[in-house]
């Protein structure tokens, strides 16, 4: 099928979602002090751009179940302002300097006003579905458990994917990762969005299931392509993500593969330049990507995400036919295909 159709439904709902999310941060007058060390901190960020995809995600999967799209957009633009907290606060944790081809929120305003940010950013996130005047009580707490469940599962992945580097471990197998990415990526990427929307539209438990099983695999591959893309891109593409997940000495799929895998002596040379950290020069983060190849690890990560879409198209069976259904299932090959 491809990407293409979900495509579309992005650059067609886009406006409508950053309409929204600029109304949340609107309520202050421009020239204020808070305007200044907040909301324009946080507005700035959120309409550099990004995907969307998660208020998206929202809409299709209350459409796709028979429900009026428009009722989950509060509820898919909180998901979204929680992905703007993560990101603000991982560029901090991570030392970044560029995000969406700008400098970053704490290289523009300092470390202090762009936490503020990031946590106004994560108080919101409640704040909006508990006012969201389209939704009855009990499917508004229904979806705060959701979020609920999504916003621990998301800082349990986190810090495994922080502490694995922090503790120097290696011992780790492919399972491991699928956990961690799980967690870091896969509730707030997939699973949360399509059960809020599932909720909103009225969704049957089987149809719950199903659209909870489709983004726990596509947003799971969708880490893994985030992952390829940073060692197979380039530059150009990529920008200030080339090549940061192998200079963190991040353990990926692919990292934990190749140590599995590779020959002794391979192996221990791969250890020592992942214990060198931010100190790696560009040629020795070179020689990990060409270990990594040497062990088939790319490949490897390739056909795992592959099979995940799979997996995840697989699931959309059990939901009616549509063309919202159709949507959903051309974001599967969306994130499997994308450059960037």
């Amino acid at each position: 099928m491809g990407g293409e159709l979900f495509l579309d439904y992005l650059i067609g709902t886009t406006p409508e979602i950053d309409a929204q999310l600029h109304r949340y941060l609107a309520g202050v007058p421009e020239g204020s002090p808070l305007n200044r060390y907040l909301y324009g901190i946080l507005d700035e960020f959120i309409m550099r751009g990004g995907k969307r995809a998660r208020p998206a995600m929202t809409m299709l999967a209350c459409q796709a179940v028979g429900g009026e799209p428009g009722r989950a957009l509060a509820s898919g633009c909180a998901i979204e302002f929680f992905h703007a907290a993560a990101l603000i606060h991982d560029d901090i944790m991570d030392a970044g300097i560029l995000r969406r081809g700008q400098k970053c929120a704490h290289i523009l305003h300092g470390i202090p006003l762009a936490i503020n940010a990031g946590d106004y950013a994560l108080g919101l996130v409640c704040t909006i579905v508990v006012r969201d005047p389209l939704l009855d009580e009990a499917t508004k707490l229904a979806v705060l458990d959701v979020i609920g469940e999504m916003s621990a599962r998301t800082v349990e992945g986190q810090a495994l994917d922080v502490g694995w580097v922090h503790d120097d471990v290696y011992d780790l197998t492919p399972d491991d990762y699928l956990d961690m990415a799980l967690g870091k990526t896969g509730y707030y990427s997939g699973i949360a969005p399509l059960k809020a929307g599932a909720i909103i539209g009225g969704a049957t438990q089987e149809e719950r299931a199903a659209l909870e099983g489709f983004g726990r695999s596509s947003a799971i591959a969708f880490q893994i392509q985030d992952d390829l893309l940073n060692i197979v891109g380039d530059v150009d593409t990529m920008g200030k993500d080339y090549l940061t997940d192998i200079l963190e000495s991040k353990r990926t799929l692919m990292v934990i593969h190749s140590l599995a895998e590779a020959k002794p002596a391979d192996r221990e040379r791969l250890v020592t330049l992942l214990r060198l950290g931010h100190e790696k020069t560009l040629d020795q983060a070179a020689e990990v990507v060409e270990l990594l190849q040497r062990t088939g690890s790319l490949g490897y990560a390739r056909e795992l995400a592959r099979n995940l879409i799979m997996d995840a198209r697989a699931c959309l069976e059990a939901v009616p036919g549509s063309p919202a259904r159709d949507v959903l299932a051309s974001m599967a090959d969306f994130f499997l295909e994308r450059e960037r």
